[in-house]
């Protein structure tokens, strides 16, 4: 294939692929700037729901209530947090109610604000105020040393369903959330 055939077959490619970003995108209704009345209760008993009856994983939990919280709809939520339990794959690194929290974060903040440089940092400074105040609440933001398991190992993950899950992650997701909403209302 010469050069100019395969440029054209790469920029066919893409025009096809962009026609369809529409459906990746998320929808949102009802939120405008400045308006946001987002109880910290309600969204921390969102994620409770989602997190043990609803069986998903913390980030999944915090994303799915965040989401319903600011109106935003997608098919992509909560799949797209899967891999962040555990602390990043089960690796006990930050903990995924955190992750799930910076989701959300983006997604409000990316709502609101279009020109790129300030929804950066304004995302990464509402980020930092949460994960430092999670820090300061519980002590810690590693999962590992915040459940105290070893989640690479079957026993671990074993143990996590056994009630670590209900009995001590409840407390991170509850926090989290709690935190989350607090952000959310200054935005």
């Amino acid at each position: 294939m010469k050069r100019r055939e395969f440029l054209k077959t790469c920029t066919a490619g893409v025009t096809v692929g962009a026609a369809s970003l529409p459906l990746l995108r998320t929808t949102h209704a009802g939120v405008e700037a400045g308006k946001q009345n987002i109880d910290p209760d309600k969204l921390s008993e969102a994620a409770h729901k989602y997190f043990i009856p609803g069986k998903l994983t913390c980030c999944e939990s915090i994303l799915m209530a965040g989401c319903e919280a600011l109106e935003v709809k997608s098919n992509l939520v909560p799949d797209i947090a899967l891999g962040l339990a555990g602390g990043i794959g089960l690796q006990g690194k930050t903990c995924a109610v955190l992750t799930g929290c910076a989701l959300v974060l983006s997604l409000a903040i990316a709502q609101r604000e279009n020109e790129y440089p300030k929804k950066k940092m304004a995302t990464l400074q509402a980020v930092a105020r949460v994960y430092n105040a999670f820090k300061e609440q519980l002590g810690n933001t590693e999962c590992r040393s915040l459940c105290g398991l070893d989640l690479t190992t079957p026993e671990g993950r074993k143990r996590l369903q056994e009630g670590v899950k209900e009995q001590i992650c409840t407390r991170f997701v509850q926090v989290g959330s709690e935190l989350l909403a607090k952000e959310l209302q200054k935005l």
